[in-house]
């Protein structure tokens, strides 16, 4: 892992870590009884290049993500903060599992925490 790099991608390990996080990640979410249900009619392998290309760029990778707008593909699906925040605990596991500094897990969630609302449909905004 390049932890000297300015681009968390490349503090997280770059391609192949990454690539192992996401297949780590979705092991556990597959297994935890909250979270499988949403995944029950997912084509396993599209999901994971997916969120890998998501992942990526969304750390400043060299990747472009070219799946489908995020508000539009977890509209209406019953996705709450609660799942959300277990969907970020599964990656964070994953992430020191495969040697990530904590600092970069901590940098990785706070980039994950700006889609929330996109993935749940929640508003952020005051009244």
């Amino acid at each position: 892992m390049n932890h000297d790099s300015p681009e968390l991608f490349d503090r997280m390990g770059g391609a192949d870590a990454l690539s192992a996080i996401v297949q780590d990640m979705y092991e556990r979410i597959f297994n935890d009884p909250q979270l499988a249900p949403f995944f029950k009619h997912v084509q396993a392998d599209r999901l994971r290049k997916m969120q890998y290309e998501f992942l990526a760029s969304a750390f400043q990778g060299p990747v472009n993500y070219t799946g489908a707008e995020l508000t539009a593909i977890h509209h209406n699906r019953g996705i709450h903060a609660a799942h959300f925040a277990l969907f970020c605990t599964h990656f964070a596991e994953a992430a020191r599992a495969h040697g990530a500094k904590e600092v970069d897990v901590d940098q990785a969630l706070g980039q994950l925490a700006t889609y929330k609302d996109k993935i749940t449909g929640d508003s952020n905004v005051d009244g």
